[in-house]
């Protein structure tokens, strides 16, 4: 394949793939999600652990990155078993033998997946091209610690005017929905999101 192919590709896919989180055309930086957000947007919501993450070229010669996730718990889409779904861009620069270096990594703010670790992820329904990446990029990846449930920006603002009863709430949920960043209860946070797609709370 020719570098200026690469390149092509490279520019073509990562606009595709980040246009849906940006604020406008004019933007710099990916859309703040909410929790009422990502569950909108999320196609498919999983809990699991993370048992494979590999790279390559798909059969259009687009790079991706696979991760396959043990299925826990679907928390929307009726995902069962394991799931695995493709992310733009590989996961380290590769030597193409030809003296050529393919530089198509996945872009800063998507995030990464790591085997072993236990996660939820909220993730967009698959392009055209195959590729499905999370919700709102590094937003919408949550991995679980000794600390709790966290994404990448440490769930800044994910509950930031969140329209919801406080009545349907318990008091639990309602001083989960008060807090402005930090690391959340695992199992809390899963029923919460849970409950809001069963009830169509933002819908």
């Amino acid at each position: 394949m020719k570098r200026e192919h690469y390149r092509f590709i490279f520019g073509a896919v990562i606009i595709a793939c980040l246009a849906m989180t940006f604020h406008n055309a004019g933007a710099t930086s990916v859309k703040k999600m909410t929790v009422a957000d990502l569950i909108n947007y999320g196609d498919k919501i999983i809990a699991g652990r993370v048992i494979g993450v590999t790279d390559g070229f798909d059969s259009n010669n687009l790079p991706y990155t696979e991760v396959t996730v043990a299925i826990s718990e679907s928390l929307k889409g009726n995902a069962k078993g394991y799931y695995t779904f493709r992310q733009f861009g590989l996961l380290a620069p590769r030597d193409m033998g030809n003296g050529l270096t393919y530089v198509g990594v996945s872009p800063d703010g998507f995030p990464h997946f790591i085997p072993g670790e236990d996660v939820v992820v909220f993730l967009f329904a698959k392009t055209a091209a195959g590729f499905q990446s999370a919700a709102g990029l590094m937003q919408g990846k949550f991995t679980v610690s000794e600390a709790g449930l966290a994404n990448d920006i440490n769930n800044t603002g994910l509950f930031t005017d969140i329209n919801v009863n406080q009545s349907q709430l318990t008091p639990a949920e309602q001083k989960m929905l008060a807090s402005d960043q930090g690391p959340l209860d695992t199992e809390l946070f899963k029923g919460f999101v849970k409950k809001a797609v069963q009830q169509g709370w933002f819908n």
